[in-house]
């Protein structure tokens, strides 16, 4: 299991160009991916969605990519040739003016900090190939902490759900005891009204025969039991099971709630807001689970 966060970076450098890649990946529902490329490798984007797509199923990922020439002239200065052509520039006009020409150290370099360093042009294949390398090696960092963190998870949800599984065990424990309060309450009510009570009044009887159908909640026992073994099935399996472990949780949720709103015994209200509150727990955990 693996979780949506992780962080990766990677390097690769050949034929004087260097490309290097920083990738970085919160939760989303879906999988989102954002590069931040230079501007003349833009068409390049789809490779690194492409291999993206291979490693994750959902996610945002934030690609920040810088490409280098590394043997470019004076690490961002002028090239030789700009600076001569500059020099015989000024040169021709300062004699067209009449104006003595002098140039020295401290003026050649003033100079190179007015001309705009010559752009290199790379090669769209060296580029590609490297970019492809950085990535794959950015990227498997990244999955590499995502499976990381994803351990972390997986071993809280478990004791969660074996939470969840022990306060269900308790409901079913005192849930039985639901009809006889529901009984006490009723044969309360109808002696403060000041009517004579017949335990074995067909009224009483039936009245207390619909409750106990109403509130008879071994079903939603058995269907939470269920659900959380489909949990506990779903943590282990090798593939990106956030989505699945979402549905499930829905489920859960609906029986939980559906037990509470049969409930008129306060140990089982009280149960039922402790499962609650642990899936609430879950829920947020799950919320970034790939």
């Amino acid at each position: 299991m693996k979780s949506m966060t992780g962080f990766g970076r990677a390097e690769r450098e050949a034929d004087g160009v260097a490309v290097s890649v920083q990738v970085s990946s919160v939760n989303r529902r879906n999988l989102e991916t954002v590069c931040s490329l230079p501007k003349e490798f833009q068409h390049l984007e789809r490779k690194v969605v492409e291999q993206t797509r291979k490693v994750a199923a959902r996610g945002r990922f934030q690609f920040s990519i810088e490409v280098r020439d590394e043997n470019a002239a004076a690490n961002g200065l002028p090239s030789d040739t700009q600076l001569s052509q500059a020099i015989v520039r000024l040169k021709d006009i300062a004699e067209k003016n009449a104006v003595a020409f002098n140039l020295d150290t401290h003026g050649i370099i003033e100079l190179s900090r007015l001309i705009e360093p010559q752009a290199v042009d790379l090669s769209d294949e060296v580029v590609e190939k490297l970019l492809g390398e950085a990535v794959g090696g950015a990227l498997e960092k990244l999955v590499a902490m995502r499976i990381q963190e994803g351990g972390t998870l997986k071993i809280d949800l478990v004791a969660r759900k074996d939470r969840m599984r022990t306060l269900v065990s308790s409901v079913r424990e005192v849930a039985p005891a639901m009809l006889d309060k529901h009984r006490e309450n009723l044969l309360s009510r109808l002696e403060q009204a000041g009517l004579e009570v017949d335990t074995e009044d067909e009224r009483v009887l039936k009245e207390l025969a619909l409750f106990a159908d109403r509130s008879d909640i071994s079903e939603e026992m058995t269907r939470l039991e269920s659900h959380l073994e489909q949990f506990e099935q779903t943590l282990e399996k090798d593939e990106a099971v956030g989505r699945p472990l979402e549905f499930i949780i829905q489920e859960i949720a609906r029986e939980i709630n559906t037990t509470g709103s049969k409930s008129c015994l306060i140990e089982v209200s009280r149960l039922v807001l402790d499962l609650k509150n642990e899936l609430e727990r879950v829920r947020e955990q799950v919320a970034n689970v790939e």
